[in-house]
């Protein structure tokens, strides 16, 4: 196959969630941090990690997350971090997220990926 081209803001939303344990997000963005970081906020909710804030005209706007978005995994581009096993696609939950958003502040170049908010089913 050709290798794949990231850009640092591509992103792609998917119509059909797929059926699976693992929960898989319909943004995901490859991201640079920027001179003020990411331009982008979490707070943590019942449902999850939930996006509160993007900083206007910031990577993570243009790249289409918005308010409500739900961080489902984390994962370094430059294959960094965790150092345990660097490169490797982090799921994010309750536990982990502090070490998580931790480690995304160390990235220079991350892909993080969201469930939007439409996608979201709560019980």
């Amino acid at each position: 196959g050709y290798p794949k081209k990231l850009l640092s803001a591509n992103s792609c939303r998917a119509g059909i969630m797929e059926s699976s344990a693992d929960v898989v997000g319909d943004v995901i963005i490859n991201i640079h941090k920027g001179a003020t970081g990411y331009g982008i906020y979490f707070t943590q909710k019942d449902q999850g990690i939930v996006v509160t804030k993007l900083d206007a005209n910031s990577e993570a706007e243009k790249s289409g997350v918005q308010k409500g978005d739900k961080l489902v995994s984390v994962k370094d581009n430059t294959g960094k971090f965790p150092l345990e096993s660097p490169g490797a696609k982090i799921p994010v939950s309750a536990e982990n997220y502090h070490a998580a958003l931790e480690m995304v502040r160390q990235m220079e170049y991350c892909q993080l990926e969201f469930l939007s908010q439409g996608q979201q089913t709560f019980s």
